[in-house]
């Protein structure tokens, strides 16, 4: 079987192929099948990025920083409330940052300086607090122990005893719940 090659008849001029819109027609189907293989790559290609997003293997390249734990640390307070003199006071300001009412005299803080425990506030009920220089706390006041709930956006003060928590060092506050012992919130900053 060879190839048969078919021969034009002496004096035929080959045509040249006709003009679609100043293309000819070789080059327009050439383009449509192109179209359609770049189509379906694209949508293949963007299909299985969808999928790996969805299934949490590569980030959403979100811009937000980590989110905070319900209840922060605000300030910590080194100085003399009435002279501004450094005394090495040691006053926590918490917030509850969350969206849940906690019921205070249910919560103990426990304050922790360069991973070592310090102090630990047994109830953050401000009627229940009995002020002792046994276990290092002198006072807690503000919006959040005033009643029997610590609503979100209310803060408290908890003043401890001067010189627990030095200024440079790293403070941790684990919120812990005194019925069921579960750590609801854990914050570290730099006092």
């Amino acid at each position: 079987m060879g190839c048969r090659i078919r021969a034009r008849p002496p004096g035929a001029v080959k045509e040249a192929p006709k003009l679609l819109r100043g293309r000819t027609l070789d080059e327009r189907s050439l383009s449509h099948t192109h179209a359609a293989l770049l189509m379906v790559a694209i949508t293949v290609i963007l299909a299985i990025l969808l999928l790996l997003i969805l299934l949490g293997m590569i980030p959403s390249w979100s811009w937000a920083g980590p989110e905070l734990p319900p209840i922060i640390i605000t300030e910590i307070v080194h100085t003399n409330d009435d002279t501004g003199i450094l005394t090495y006071a040691s006053r926590v300001f918490l917030l509850n940052n969350g969206s849940t009412t906690y019921e205070n005299d249910c919560l103990r803080a426990v304050f922790y300086l360069d991973g070592t425990r310090v102090r630990t506030v047994y109830t953050l009920n401000g009627y229940r607090l009995i002020p002792s220089h046994h276990y290092g706390v002198r006072y807690i006041k503000g919006a959040g122990c005033r009643s029997p709930y610590w609503n979100p956006g209310e803060e408290m003060e908890v003043d401890l005893a001067d010189k627990t928590l030095i200024p440079g060092g790293m403070v941790t506050v684990e919120i812990v719940n005194r019925v069921t012992g579960q750590v609801i919130s854990k914050h570290t900053v730099q006092a």
